[in-house]
């Protein structure tokens, strides 16, 4: 059959399961799906459907990687972001299956999942031509919006092309126009802001060494499963009691997600910091995610968690001491603080959870520190009067400087490698760091952070005799 004879075909009798075959019809359907993302009204008779394309649609955003510019040939594909990456396909799938049979026409599923996925490849391509012809930092909130792995802006574009794509192919009723958009809210917009989806399908390999003992860095293997409780139980070991009349800092940092680099730094510069500063040697525990530790650090989970607090509250003294507990990870609009060590399955830290964790450890005076996006959701839940909380951001803001490259998060860099180098007090480098956050911040373009403080009455001398007595030796 001729190229005119098929489009003859398709303008008579509209589209069947078998009628997309030819590679004009998809290049009809890319066309399409621009028009379709724009709020454009397309023919039912001029979308070919095919299964083939329902799979290239979907996993045509797979391959926009937006890394891709600066890799420059030395990467490596990051199979583990592979699930993530196509986190989209069964929210979409399930969604058009839903529409289809919920206004009533159920023999146009296969239609209506292949125009979806149509839109959903049109936003990514827009995206990602965005990124490499545009980009600079002071866009960065414009490839938030468009970017709809977990922000609402793109996700309501997604559910609202889509649910006029609906109501157009399938000629419905007013009343049941409406009831498109609506479960295309329901069924896009909610799942979509719940998870987290990745773009990206390579990472860099900086050095060449790297680059051969890469496979070793990413896969746990048997050694490193089973030699991790002795690495923990050293860690622990090593802490040993304070000095009487003496306030000691038992410092515990965590860094939760494996797969950036950039927490583990932090977590090893500030237990630095707080050795040479604040005089915490024999007195640190290091929990760390990172592949590259795993024979010489114990893992970040809730499990080494509880461990490490009940080591140091049989060592210190209660009355006397002071627990100093750093978190730094992602963190999720639901407040669950990141603890990832990919292919293990570890529980996510919640707000309620590190609560009971420190009251089961009856430690008495608390500095918690937690760095993620959303750490705001941490404060109030762990706040007394024997406790100092800080969060690098409020319970609904994001924070920056998460990136495999970078040294230091934005806070870590502020709070801890500035503001602690210039004081003994934590309250005074808090408010030290907290308008040269929002500088950097509003230089990038990025939207204020907004780290938070609350601080108990109780711990306030404490603090105080603290700084006093550091700042006298």
């Amino acid at each position: 059959m001729t190229t005119e004879e098929w489009q003859i075909g398709t303008i008579d009798s509209g589209p069947s399961p078998g009628s997309g075959l030819s590679v004009a019809a998809f290049r009809a359907n890319l066309v399409n799906a621009f028009k379709l993302a724009a709020f454009r009204t397309v023919p039912e008779d001029r979308i070919p459907v095919a299964w083939w394309q329902v799979a290239a649609f979907g996993l045509i955003s797979w391959f926009i990687v937006y890394e891709i510019q600066s890799i420059r040939g030395n990467g490596e594909v990051a199979w583990a972001t592979v699930p993530l990456a196509l986190v989209h396909l069964p929210i979409i799938m399930f969604a058009s299956i839903a529409l289809a049979y919920l206004l009533g026409k159920g023999e146009q599923t296969l239609l209506l999942l292949q125009t979806f996925l149509m839109i959903a490849a049109a936003i990514d391509v827009a995206v990602c031509v965005i990124y490499l012809t545009a980009y600079t930092p002071h866009i960065e909130r414009l490839l938030k919006i468009v970017s709809y792995g977990g922000y609402l802006p793109p996700t309501v574009w997604l559910a609202m092309a889509s649910a006029k794509t609906a109501a157009d192919l399938l000629s419905v009723s007013i009343p049941r126009r409406v009831l498109a958009y609506g479960l295309c809210a329901i069924l896009i917009v909610v799942p979509f802001t719940h998870v987290y989806r990745e773009h990206g399908l390579w990472q860099q390999v900086k050095k060449d060494k790297e680059a051969g003992s890469s496979y070793a860095h990413r896969r746990l293997n048997e050694d490193a499963f089973y030699e991790q409780p002795k690495v923990l139980e050293r860690e622990l070991a090593a802490v040993k009691p304070g000095r009487r009349g003496v306030i000691d800092i038992y410092f515990i940092g965590i860094g939760g997600y494996a797969d950036q680099d950039v927490f583990m730094k932090e977590i090893n510069a500030v237990s630095r910091l707080f050795q040479e500063r604040f005089d915490t040697g024999g007195k640190t525990i290091r929990l760390v995610n990172n592949r590259k530790t795993l024979a010489s650090s114990p893992v970040a989970s809730v499990t080494s968690l509880r461990a490490s607090l009940m080591r140091v509250a049989e060592v210190m003294d209660k009355d006397e001491d002071l627990l100093f507990l750093f978190l730094t990870s992602h963190g999720s609009q639901t407040h669950r603080f990141a603890l990832d060590l990919w292919p293990l399955q570890l529980q996510e830290l919640e707000p309620a959870k590190l609560r009971e964790l420190l009251d089961e450890s009856g430690i008495k005076h608390r500095v918690i520190i937690v760095s993620a996006c959303y750490s705001g959701g941490f404060v109030n839940p762990l706040k007394n009067e024997n406790t100092l909380v800080i969060a690098a951001s409020a319970v609904d803001k994001n924070s920056f400087g998460c990136s495999n490259e970078a040294e230091w998060t934005y806070f870590g860099k502020a709070y801890f490698d500035e503001a602690l180098r210039k004081t003994h007090s934590f309250v005074d480098a808090f408010e030290f760091a907290k308008p040269v956050i929002a500088e950097w911040e509003k230089k990038e373009g990025h939207i204020a952070s907004e780290p938070q403080m609350v601080l108990g009455e109780t711990i306030k001398p404490k603090l105080l005799k603290l700084a006093r007595q550091l700042d006298s030796r």
